[in-house]
């Protein structure tokens, strides 16, 4: 569905590292996009997610093409309470952070904050499947990705349709490693992935299985990566809670998975505490 006017769709050069706020920042993918060639789309259409994912082929080697919907950013800006608001509305050398949420809430830039971190730490590729950077597609890809799977839509500003393609925003995508194998669950292993992120201030707020492939995790369209307003705004208790959620979530998935374990990431045996631990929302500020 078209996104109303007055919604982000700032526009950004492939060049540049994103996103363009403090904190860490993705570079581009440096392959030729002119090869680019889609092979299948590994997303599920029917659910409605903030991306699309695909195997594609880009200079002859297959990559997992991970394509991002527009962000909308009025669900998180009427979330925000009077003194949030006011807080966020100061301004630091020209720089708004009310006016420019998307960088710290939107989905694509938040994998680019988290892979931004991982790559800083030299932790590409070890603690979470290896991210190449960004690519930023023209409009007209839509009419062959249209055509050749299912997708419902990018969440467009409405008046965009009634530009050419080549007058649209590009589309905006993430290359990883391709990797199709299922998780083999190692506890020990993959717990330690995560405590490095957390250690480098990478949260990623929506622990599950299906977010691991090969028991690598693949997905950071949530996570919240230091320095972020969150904390900036929330009072010590919730943000305590925040950074907890992924320990309480990791144990709650060894558990449905049933696999047996001697050590627990979280140490909280009330199950309805870890539960609540636990974020399903899949953008906006946690709550």
């Amino acid at each position: 569905m078209p996104r109303r006017k007055g919604q982000s769709t700032q526009k950004q050069g492939q060049s540049a590292a994103l996103p363009p706020c403090d904190g860490p920042k993705l570079h581009p993918f440096v392959n030729d996009k002119a090869s680019l060639e889609f092979s299948r789309l590994l997303s599920d259409p029917t659910i409605d997610a903030d991306s699309y994912v695909l195997e594609v082929s880009i200079g002859g080697n297959a990559y997992a093409l991970k394509a991002f919907k527009y962000y909308d950013r009025e669900e998180d800006e009427l979330a925000l309470d009077e003194s949030e608001r006011e807080f966020l509305s100061r301004s630091t050398d020209s720089y708004t952070p009310l006016n420019h949420l998307d960088h710290y809430f939107d989905p694509f830039y938040n994998e680019c904050r988290a892979y931004g971190r991982l790559i800083e730490k030299n932790l590409n590729g070890q603690v979470a499947v290896r991210c190449h950077g960004y690519m930023m597609l023209s409009a007209e890809y839509e009419d062959t990705l249209e055509d050749q799977f299912v997708m419902n839509g990018w969440n467009r500003l409405a008046e965009e349709y009634d530009e050419p393609p080549s007058k649209r925003q590009p589309l905006r995508a993430i290359v990883k490693d391709l990797v199709l194998e299922d998780t083999v669950w190692k506890p020990r292993v993959m717990l330690s992935h995560l405590k490095r992120m957390r250690k480098h201030g990478v949260f990623v707020m929506d622990i599950k299985p299906e977010n691991y492939k090969g028991g690598m995790l693949v997905d950071f369209s949530i996570a919240l990566t230091e320095p972020h307003v969150v904390f900036q705004l929330k009072p010590d208790f919730h943000i305590e809670s925040y950074k907890n959620r992924d320990l309480g979530a990791f144990d709650e998935m060894m558990r449905d998975q049933k696999v047996k374990i001697t050590i627990r990431a979280f140490p909280v045996r009330n199950k309805d505490t870890i539960r609540k631990l636990r974020s399903s929302r899949k953008s906006g500020c946690p709550a």
